[in-house]
């Protein structure tokens, strides 16, 4: 058997096990250079060129402190590089309003989807504001090794809408946001955490794409991150077992 064939077939397993929550988040490990990346955090499911992290048509990265000038963004095989030196107080943001429309498919219906993933890294947990649609923030509120984080749509609190806190190692734990919007988690571990949150707007519309043509869409999605390392905690468990992307199995197929 070929070794396409085989990472098909290994890689097959995996995509049917596997969801579509698809997101973009920041990651930088200490001694690490800062880097973008796409797919599954907790699967360990990254997207790779040439493949899903094509579709991009308007990712755009900046810093609050420096909103002037945007983060240079450069391809590389499974994430973006992002020439940026990161500082403790600062916010790194990223989104791209322009993501290719895509059919979801609900009880046999197939709806046009206008999805924007966003992201949100911090150097520490101290409170910041929202400022993307769909925003995860830190309230400051942190104490024994557990931290309070608060979600808003359109800059108002979200209330009752389930949030999920990932880890490298797999572990995934799911919390509703009260009144205020606010959730609370435990943070046992070193290591990068990746909090993320959904929302569906379902009011129809149109929009225009960067090539000037009329897009209509039947619901608006949005997927948005906030990433952030701690050096405090237990030992990390191991990284998650590396998983294909649907882009490179259907790549593999090609070549079987």
């Amino acid at each position: 058997m070929s070794n396409a064939k085989a990472l098909l077939g290994y890689g097959a397993i995996l995509l049917a096990s596997s969801s579509e929550a698809h997101q973009i988040w920041y990651e930088q490990p200490p001694g690490q250079p800062l880097a973008l990346y796409y797919g599954e955090y907790d699967k360990n499911m990254l997207e790779v060129t040439p493949g899903g992290m094509d579709r991009f048509q308007q990712l755009k990265g900046w810093s609050i402190s420096n909103r002037s000038q945007p983060l240079t963004l450069t391809l590389q095989r499974q994430a973006f590089a992002v020439a940026h030196q990161t500082r403790a107080e600062d916010s790194l943001l990223a989104q791209d309003p322009h993501y290719p429309i895509f059919d979801l498919h609900e009880a046999d219906k197939a709806l046009k989807t206008h999805w924007t993933p966003a992201t949100r890294w911090v150097g520490d947990l101290r409170a910041r504001t929202p400022e993307l649609t769909l925003d995860i923030v830190p309230t400051g509120v942190a104490d024994a090794g557990k931290a309070q984080f608060q979600v808003f749509y359109a800059s108002k609190p979200l209330a009752d809408q389930d949030v999920v806190l990932e880890t490298g190692s797999g572990e995934v734990f799911t919390q509703r946001t009260d009144a205020a919007g606010k959730v609370s988690f435990e943070l046992p571990w070193q290591g990068t955490y990746v909090v993320a949150v959904e929302y569906k707007d379902r009011t129809p519309g149109e929009r225009i794409s960067p090539q000037g043509k009329t897009e209509p869409f039947d619901i608006k999605s949005f997927s948005s991150t906030l990433s952030f390392y701690r050096s405090q905690g237990q030992t990390p468990l191991p990284r998650a077992p590396s998983q294909l992307p649907a882009s490179e199995v259907a790549r593999l197929k090609k070549q079987a």
